[in-house]
């Protein structure tokens, strides 16, 4: 079967069939850009990111869902996570026959398929019922998910120095070590770990050197060991001590805002590696008690609906304001933290707003 599998995806590039496929996934926003296409999640993920789903075109169809932290998949792992709601990649294996049968037969490839996919019927009075099944799964595959744990010694395989790149960005000699900063010779990338809530590496996450990046067909970012984001929060190890003591988290979408935050004595701050909250996160947070405020710190182009969307997670009993920039003080897409601290000061001081949810 694996010749096959090659060539439908060669097939699908030639007849440009991942918009069908995308469309027949039920995502939405799908757009193209130069080497790939971008789509926002099915309704029933929840994810408000229309670029969380991205499918590039080449050989592979090499495939990532950005806000779930899977960026080792092709399209038939896509097909098997968003279709068949399947979330760990041994059941995706086992998986390929039928992730194979269900794009031959939405993309009409019937000399490679032997038998047509079709759906169960759900009675519609039922409905409903099949969506608290999936909710109730998708619950059961969170509450048994461990990322695995890496040696230290892992990080001796890189050079384990601070960047120019990363002090010319604003993060200092200090913060850099702090946050074990260093580079990676073979893949050309500044890299940093990722801990889980108990201080333990779980990933290197590797950030390219090059500008060009698009131009190079390279993600700007990239895990260097798969694992699952959805059940982790950057910084957060270091960062619990200051949250208790505060009783308040500021909640970012990107590592590299943690650091500079911290750098700046900001430290009861986390990162969620992307712009959606999943519920393993928010049941962290919501671990640490409930006199813990909640400060939602997103990049400048996030919507307030997509704010509101963040905040409700954490229920009507919880403080949770946002840092909103009202004023204009940021550029499209800027993060909290590129305009220097004397403007962070500003917005955390003068810009915080409560989140009626």
């Amino acid at each position: 079967m694996s010749n096959d599998l090659q060539e439908i995806k060669k097939r699908i590039l030639e007849d440009d069939g991942v918009r069908a496929l995308l469309e027949a996934m039920e995502c939405s926003y799908i757009e193209k850009k130069n080497n790939r296409y971008e789509a926002q999640l099915p309704l029933k993920f929840d994810s408000p990111n229309k670029r969380s789903v991205q499918v590039y075109l080449n050989e592979s169809l090499s495939s990532r869902i950005r806000t779930l932290g899977e960026s080792d998949i092709d399209i038939y792992g896509l097909v098997s996570y968003i279709v068949h709601e399947l979330y760990t990649e041994e059941e995706r294996q086992k998986n390929l026959f039928k992730a194979k049968r269900w794009i031959c037969d939405t993309l009409g490839y019937t000399d490679y398929s032997n038998q047509s996919y079709s759906p169960k019927p759900v009675m519609e009075h039922l409905k409903w019922l099949k969506d608290v099944k999936r909710q109730r799964k998708r619950k059961r595959e969170l509450s048994h998910l461990e990322n695995q744990i890496y040696d230290e010694s892992i990080l001796s395989q890189y050079i384990m120095y601070p960047h120019q790149k990363y002090l010319e960005e604003g993060i200092n000699y200090e913060t850099q070590l702090e946050f074990q900063v260093g580079y990676d010779l073979k893949s050309q990338r500044i890299i940093f770990p990722i801990h889980n809530r108990f201080g333990e590496i779980v990933s290197i996450k590797g950030r390219t050197i090059y500008e060009d990046y698009e131009q190079r067909d390279i993600y700007k970012f990239m895990y260097l060991y798969n694992f699952n984001k959805m059940i982790e929060l950057f910084n957060f190890h270091r960062a619990a001590y200051y949250i208790l003591e505060k009783k308040e988290i500021i909640i970012y979408e990107g590592e590299k805002t943690a650091m500079i935050s911290s750098q700046w004595g900001y430290r009861n701050c986390v990162s969620i590696s992307g712009d959606d909250l999943s519920e393993w996160q928010v049941k962290m947070i919501k671990e640490m008690g409930n006199d813990i405020q909640v400060v939602i710190a997103m990049d400048k182009d996030k919507s307030v609906e997509s704010i509101k969307k963040q905040a409700a997670k954490f229920g009507k009993t919880r403080s949770v304001f946002a840092l909103w920039d009202k004023d204009n003080l940021f550029a499209d897409r800027d993060s909290p933290c590129d305009r220097g601290e004397a403007v962070f000061a500003e917005l955390y001081n003068d810009y915080r707003f409560r989140v009626q949810t």
